[in-house]
């Protein structure tokens, strides 16, 4: 080895313990400066057939992004998100949450996964099944409650299909199939005639391949086998009176990206998959939410009007059925 060959080689090795002396750095600055999520006193794991009917109360919630931990009250700077917010949720019922761009609609989604806290003066104030949410375990409570965001998450490209549907692994291969063919996607995706027989469910999933309506339908589908996981496990480890198909089912603008036959389609599947459940939808297309038990709707992060839609859009002086009538004038000029 020549001397420029030994001084090429020392530059490189250099540049590189610049570099991941730069990378320990980061993660250190990371590690000190961000507080972890769980605060103390959040360690109750409920019984494993929780939430058993699905009931939700909150009671005077204010929450806003900007708080840090520890502070009791948001400061002038720092708007609330959610202000004073009073919502009960009767078990099995059906609840449309409806409002302008940024009136607290999704926030309030963000609220029962407590991915959003409430001001510490008011951190009591929500309950499911009686249970109040700031004392159960957050790992545990995301994974009682089942979600379907507006945005679909996957897994990185190459992992199995399975994988992307049960990433714990708590399923059978019959029970993923079976959930694909619920949504229509297991003949046109995994096993399409056209490739004599498809990959199947352990062959890759490249999300970027998937059309909006089809990682919509992928991600209903999560939700229907977590559904199916929760109803099999119930009724083999059941201790208590109740209904082996109840729960919470929280969907947030799972419409927004897809075309109205691909959502009446997940409507009609949410409708007879998640029959007994107590279902919280976001939505901005009002028409989808009149076989709703009750509409919220939300303005800067109140609720200024509630009831049963089909009355509401009767009112005249209805925020829902103002909504109404501008949806109508959308739908009509598209």
């Amino acid at each position: 080895m020549t001397f420029g060959d030994s001084l090429s080689y020392i530059i490189i090795f250099y540049t590189q313990l610049e570099t991941s002396i730069g990378a320990v750095s980061r993660l250190k600055t990371f590690s000190d400066k961000v507080e972890p999520e769980s605060r103390e006193g959040e360690d109750i794991v409920p019984a494993s057939d929780w939430p058993l009917k699905g009931g939700i109360q909150i009671r005077g919630v204010s929450a806003s992004y900007g708080v840090a931990a520890g502070a009791e009250h948001a400061s002038d700077s720092q708007q609330l998100a959610l202000v004073d917010l009073n919502l009960d949720i009767a078990p099995g019922e059906k609840v449309a949450i409806c409002g302008r761009t940024g009136s607290g609609k999704s926030s309030t989604i963000l609220l029962l996964l407590r991915l959003l806290d409430p001001l510490p003066s008011c951190n009591e104030n929500i309950t499911i099944d009686g249970t109040p949410l700031h004392k159960i375990d957050r790992s545990t409570l995301r994974q009682r409650i089942i979600a379907v965001p507006q945005d679909p998450v996957f897994l990185p490209d190459g992992t199995s299909f399975q994988a992307n549907l049960d990433p714990l692994g708590l399923s059978t291969a019959a029970e993923c199939r079976a959930v694909l063919e619920a949504v229509d996607l297991w003949a046109s995706l995994v096993d399409p005639p056209a490739r004599g027989g498809g990959p199947g469910l352990a062959g890759p999933l490249a999300a970027d391949a998937l059309s909006q309506g089809q990682k919509q339908l992928f991600s209903l589908a999560r939700a229907i086998l977590r559904r199916r996981i929760r109803a099999r496990t119930r009724t083999r480890t059941r201790t208590r009176a109740g209904s082996d198909d109840s729960g919470i089912l929280l969907l947030d603008e799972v419409s927004s990206s897809v075309d109205r036959d691909t959502d009446r389609a997940m409507q009609q599947i949410i409708k007879d998959e998640f029959a007994g459940y107590t279902i919280v939808m976001v939505s901005h297309r009002l028409d989808v939410v009149m076989d709703f038990d009750r509409v919220v709707v939300m303005d800067s992060g109140r609720i200024v009007e509630t009831g049963p839609p089909r009355d509401l859009v009767e009112l005249e002086s209805s925020r829902f059925g103002e909504l109404w009538m501008i949806g109508n004038e959308s739908r009509g000029k598209a």
